[in-house]
């Protein structure tokens, strides 16, 4: 879902800007401070990637959206030409002026069905050599180093946590955040940066408590297929060009 913060006043648009959803909706979040008021029964919604524009090109009719009365609405694009051009303004935006960030567009749920364990005939496995090891962890070194000169330039410092012989690829101390770097977005890497990340989540409650966890990757994900990760909670850190980005309203960055 893509949401849009404006509001009509004057006759005219105040845009604040309009974000893509991620994750389920939440009571409190890091930052926010809710009203003083004991009946306030708000929630809150994380948007990333999020575009702030106050000024809307004049050829997208987004006042004939906006109304005084109604405080949260649905737009139609199927069934209003204005709809339409505004959502389809809005998609072009995020695609193109977020990092480089891509379709918002999301795949159906993946149809599951059932075999005879007889009918199977091999198991999933994978082979990898001693050199695409070692090319794989200096990829993923040289991008941990890349994330944590990006964070001393403000003024944040990364440490290693330790859990007997494992250890993480990288933990900020400040904000909890416990990182696991992998050299691609393959659905495999991600898979076993997941793994290790809920591995040493565990190992280390007694002592560091809940982290903030996320995985680093060279470039952005295909997130269509990464809707999962939201569930237990992880997040996903990518360079583009010289910056890096979140999904977790910068938590990580």
């Amino acid at each position: 879902d893509v949401i849009l913060i404006a509001r009509r006043y004057r006759n005219e648009p105040e845009v604040v800007g309009f974000g893509v959803v991620q994750g389920k909706f939440q009571k409190t979040m890091r930052g926010f401070t809710a009203p003083e008021k004991a009946n306030w029964r708000g929630s809150l919604r994380k948007l990333s990637p999020f575009i702030a524009a106050g000024v809307v090109p004049s050829n997208i009719p987004i006042l004939r959206a906006l109304f005084h009365t109604i405080a949260l609405r649905q737009l139609h694009p199927q069934a209003s030409g204005d709809h339409k051009t505004i959502c389809e303004w809005m998609l072009k935006e995020l695609g193109t002026r977020s990092g480089g960030l891509g379709s918002t567009s999301r795949r159906p749920a993946v149809a599951t069905s059932l075999v005879p364990l007889s009918s199977v005939n091999k198991l999933e496995f994978e082979v990898r050599t001693r050199e695409m090891v070692r090319s794989a962890r200096k990829a993923e070194g040289e991008l941990v180093n890349q994330y944590r000169a990006w964070l001393l330039s403000k003024s944040r410092e990364l440490t290693i946590a330790r859990y007997r012989s494992l250890k993480c690829d990288a933990y900020e101390e400040g904000r909890k955040n416990l990182i696991e770097a992998k050299s691609s977005t393959k659905r495999e890497y991600i898979r076993m940066a997941a793994g290790q990340l809920l591995d040493y989540a565990y190992l280390g409650r007694a002592d560091l408590g809940n982290p903030q966890m996320a995985i680093l990757l060279p470039r952005k994900p295909d997130f269509t297929l990464l809707g999962w990760l939201s569930e237990l909670n992880i997040n996903i850190i990518w360079k583009h060009r010289n910056r890096f980005f979140d999904n977790a309203d910068g938590q990580f960055i």
